[in-house]
Order: structure tokens, then sequence, then C-alpha cells
């Protein structure tokens, strides 16, 4: 993990860890996988680690404060440790991402808005919407603090443009 967080998941090369690690690399070779198996393995952590901070900010929340304290959640972990959040969105990591985040996204979403009957399609166009708004700020944040009182203006407009949408839809209905 620091191997990546310092170099970025393709500089993870199985020499590298074999320097840090004081041993030599036809020694390393035998004891682990490929490097993508190893690259596989850290993004795997990193998410699993990404969704347990994401589980631990909706404890005893919902709705709007529940949506806040996700987006803030997400927000820290996106710019704090860019190197791994960024990587999820790589291809070749998709199905660990489908499996790790969305799908625990989905249901943190279908929780929040849990006055109002998601269907699958709406889940996932919040996610995307969501998604997009935090890779863009880490785009335009690069590694720079992010202003707090600014993040949740952003999610009380988000959460409130669904929360509109999602009634109008009811009341057709």
């Amino acid at each position: 993990m620091e191997l990546v967080y310092e170099s970025g998941i393709n500089g993870l090369r199985l020499n590298k860890i074999a320097d840090r690690l004081d041993v030599k690399s036809p020694s390393l070779y035998t004891h682990t996988g490929s490097v993508t198996e190893l690259r596989q393995a850290v993004i795997h952590q990193a998410m699993q680690q990404f969704r347990e901070a994401l589980m631990d900010s909706l404890m005893g929340r919902a709705t709007l404060g529940a949506f806040l304290e996700l987006g803030k959640t997400w927000m820290n972990y996106a710019n704090e440790q860019s190197v791994f959040y960024t990587s999820f969105y790589n291809n070749e990591y998709s199905e660990f991402y489908a499996k790790n985040i969305s799908h625990f996204l989905q249901s943190a979403f279908k929780r929040i808005f849990v006055d109002w009957p998601l269907n699958e399609e709406e889940v996932k166009q919040i996610e995307r919407i969501m998604t997009n708004y935090f890779c863009g700020q880490i785009d335009c944040l690069n590694g720079q603090p992010y202003v707090e009182t600014e993040l949740i203006s952003d999610l009380e407009i988000f959460y409130q443009g669904i929360v509109q949408k999602l009634e109008k839809v009811s009341q057709v209905c």
C-alpha cells in the first residue's frame, strides 16, 4: 500500500517490493503471484477501506444528515487517498468496483432516500452523479484541501434536487 501511495498503482513492481522488504527479487517471485494479482489485491484492500469509511459515516444517520456525512467521508477519502481513489475507476478494476463500492453505494442511497421508492435506474443515476462530482473535485483540487462549506452546499443542492425529482415522480404515479 505504501509503494502504491508513493508511486501509483502502475509503479507497484516486484523489484520495488523486494527492495523494500530487503530480499532478492527471485525469492519474492516464489511467494507471490503476478504483479497484476498484487495490484488487484492492493486495490481491493483500498476499496474495502473506502467502503468501511462510508459505512461508518452512515451509522445512526438518516436522510439529509446521512447524505452529508457520506459525502464528506467520500470527499475526505478521495482527496487524502487520491492515488487509490483514482485507480478505482480503471477498467481493469471495474469488477472490484461493482462488487465493493457500487453495490454498497446503491444500498446506501436506497436507505438515505427511504421515503421514496427508488428503482434501479434512479439509484444508479444518483451514484453516477455523485461519482462524477467527486472525480471532478479531485481533478480540480490536485491534492489541495477542499472547503467544507462549499462541499456541504453542493451536497445540499444535490439532495434537494434528488428529493424534488423523486417527489414529482411519486406525484405522477
